[in-house]
C-alpha cells in the first residue's frame, strides 16, 4: 500500500510565475494534494506554472490524468504551463499512453521561473 505521507509538495510563486516541485508518489491518495497546491498557485495569479516531476518515484493513471486535465485548464483559462519531465521509470506512463507527445514537457532551464 502506497502512503500520502510519501508524497510532498514545494510551491513558488514570484510575480505571476509559479513553480510546484512534486517529490515522490503520485497516485490516487495523492493527486488531490497535488490539485489543492496547484489551484492554490493559480488563484495567486499564477500566469505561467511549470511542474517539476524529476523528484516522482511512482505516477499512476490519476496522477497521469491530473496533467492532462490540467493541460486543458490551460489552454481554456490561458496560462502557460510546462512539466519537466519525471524519471524513466516514471516517464513510461506517459510514453506507454501517448501522454509525453500531447503534453507541453520542457528542460528544466527552460521553464523555470
Amino acid at each position: 500500500m502506497i502512503h500520502a505521507s510519501s508524497f510532498k509538495i514545494h510551491t513558488e510563486l514570484d510575480a505571476g510565475a509559479a513553480r510546484a516541485t512534486l517529490v515522490g508518489e503520485l497516485d490516487i491518495a495523492t493527486v488531490p494534494r497535488a490539485e489543492h497546491a496547484i489551484d492554490a498557485l493559480l488563484k495567486d495569479g499564477a500566469r505561467s506554472l511549470v511542474i517539476d516531476l524529476s523528484d516522482i518515484s511512482f505516477i499512476d493513471s490519476s496522477g497521469l490524468r491530473l496533467f492532462i486535465a490540467l493541460n486543458d485548464r490551460a489552454a481554456s483559462e490561458g496560462f502557460e504551463l510546462g512539466l519537466i519531465r519525471p524519471t524513466d521509470r516514471s516517464l513510461a506512463v506517459f510514453q506507454i499512453t501517448g501522454a509525453e507527445q500531447n503534453l507541453p514537457f520542457v528542460d528544466d532551464s527552460e521553464g523555470a521561473p
